[in-house]
Formats: C-alpha cells, structure tokens, sequence
C-alpha cells in the first residue's frame, strides 16, 4: 500500500528539511521516541499531538501541552481538534514547522527552475550600471565643487561611494548566505546600482518639474518619493534572503514606507510648522525649461503681502517664549 500522507520538518524559509511517509493512521509526534515523528525540541511536549481519521475526515488532536499548536492561522490550545480541510496543513509546535500533505490533496504545478546566475554572467548589465552611476558622479561632483578641487573632490567621492556600495552588498550577500546558502552577491550589487540610478532621475525629475511649472510642492515632498525608493530597495535585496515569503517581505516594506513618510511629516511641522521638507525652491535651470507663466512685480508683492499677519504672529510668538524665559532667569535670581 502507498502513503496515505507525508509530513514534512521545514526549514525556517519553507524548504523542506526531511520527510516522513504516513504508511497508516495514527500519526503520533512530540518528543518522546515512541512517536511516529521524534522533534528534539524542549518547547514540544512528549506527545504533542495526534493526526487521525475518521469518517469526516483527517483531523490533528492536540495532547497534552502548555504550548498548544498552530494549525494553518488557527492557535489550538491543549485537548483541542481541528481538521486538515482540502489544502496540505502548516503545523507549528515550539519551534519546528511542519506541513503536513494527505494523499488526495492536489500537487502543485511544477515549477521553472530559474538557474542561479554568476556574477560573470551578468556582467554586461552591471558594467553598463556602474558607468551609468559613475557618470552621475562625475556630473554632481562637478556642479557641487569648484574647478579648483574638482580632482580630490571626485577621487574622495569616488572611494567613499565604492566603500558603501561594497559593504552595503556585502552584508545583504552575508544575510543570502546565512538563510539560503546561496550569496548572490551580483543580485545585491544590480539592485543597490538601480536604485542608486532611479533616485538621482526620480530627484533631478521633481527639480526640473518644480522650476519649470512653479510647482515647488513636487520638490519639496520629494522625499516620499525617496521612501519608495528605499523600501523597494529593501524588498528586492529581502527576496535574495526570503525567497519564499514574498507577502510578508512586501507589507514589511510598505510599512517601512509609511512609517518612514509619517516621521518626516512629524518632524517637519515640529520644526517649522510645515509639512515640506524645503522652505524655498533652491535649485535653477536655464530660462528656456521655465513653461509657466512670469509673475509681474504686482502680484508677486501682494502675495508677499499676505504673508505679512503669520509672520508677525511667528514673531510675537517668539517675543513670548523670550519675555518667559528672562522671568524665569529674573524669578530664579531674586529668590538667591
């Protein structure tokens, strides 16, 4: 007769360690080695749990156990039951994770076996990214220095970037090699490239759009945009260490997402009562990209004007916050 399941030890990304053939039921597991399936963990009791079958159909019992067991997203307590259903069952007890997989469950559709790519064969893609950010580089290096110390600025630049990239990947292909036993150093290196690549378009794209349609909110909220940019940054280099929890790694970086725009608002209006993170447009392009329409000096005074009553209000709240402390001061002085 053939199985009538297999229940499977995984490992902590869901690859399977060693299995075990069901050739009847009861299926017996806990730490004791009268058991179908012996777990050496102190957190599983000696008889842990019990797989069976009856006329509804296979069913896992839990025993005796102050830890009880996870069933699928069900926590079952000691003395619980809950059945299989019609999918292979993830079962975690202490620390070991289990999935166990009935005879008339459906086999999943094979898989393309994607071969793992040396750095070598990626290799014109990569040389093509690092002259692309190279070339970036040398462009910011030299809008930012003056003639003068443009070579020592650019060689300076130039071994602080390579250090970062290579220990940023460094650690990412530690992470791989820790979890998938796998390094994929080239992978780390492309993804921290391209992102380096799509911040400085996404950067110089808000400041050319701002000065050319005198839209300086697209500059000034641009770091929302440089969030995206991180927590798909840390997705991609995830998938390299948890291949097979896609889901999980995808909501951890939209939360890091969130969380991260969130504290720069916070932060902004504590600091200066305003969501953006840039009190004026400070960058410039040539005359000829300006689209919008020039203001005359009319309207832009009047403008100017209306400001005039909230920044008195800042001022006399300064002058306040001064009076109470020189009280303070002053009150501290006639009591010595």
């Amino acid at each position: 007769m053939g199985a009538v399941a297999l229940i499977e030890v995984l490992e902590r990304d869901g690859t399977p360690r060693h299995g075990v053939a069901v050739p009847q039921w009861p299926l017996r597991v806990g730490r004791a080695l009268d058991n179908d399936l012996v777990l050496d963990d102190p957190h599983v009791a000696p008889y842990h749990l019990v797989i069976d079958r009856d006329e509804a159909g296979a069913f896992v019992q839990v025993g005796e156990t102050i830890n009880g067991a996870l069933l699928g997203t069900q926590q079952v307590g000691a003395g619980g039951r809950a059945a299989v259903g019609d999918a292979p069952l993830a079962i975690t007890i202490g620390r070991v994770h289990l999935r166990l997989r009935l005879a008339e469950h459906a086999l999943a559709p094979e898989l393309r076996l994607d071969p793992t790519r040396s750095l070598a064969q990626g290799l014109p893609l990569l040389a093509l990214l690092v002259l692309l950010v190279g070339a970036m580089e040398v462009f910011n290096t030299y809008l930012d220095t003056d003639p003068d110390g443009f070579v020592r600025a650019l060689g300076s630049g130039a071994i602080s970037a390579l250090v970062g990239l290579l220990g940023w990947c460094g650690v990412w292909t530690l992470l791989s090699k820790l979890f998938t036993r796998q390094g994929h150093f080239g992978w780390h290196l492309r993804v921290a490239l391209i992102a380096v690549l799509a911040w400085e378009l996404i950067s110089g794209a808000t400041q050319l759009l701002s000065f050319s349609l005198s839209w300086p909110w697209l500059s000034d909220f641009k770091f929302v945009l440089g969030y995206a940019v991180g927590a798909t940054l840390l997705y991609f280099h995830m998938l390299a260490v948890e291949p097979y929890r896609h889901r999980r790694v995808r909501q951890a970086a939209v939360a890091m997402a969130l969380v991260g725009t969130a504290l720069s608002l916070w932060f902004n209006w504590q600091n200066g009562d305003r969501l953006g993170s840039e009190l004026y447009m400070s960058h410039l392009f040539p005359p000829a990209l300006r689209v919008a329409k020039p203001v005359d000096t009319a309207s832009f005074m009047k403008g100017v004007a209306e400001l005039q009553a909230t920044l008195d209000a800042k001022a006399k709240r300064k002058e306040d916050a001064g009076d109470d402390d020189s009280s303070a001061e002053g009150g501290g002085g006639d009591d010595d």
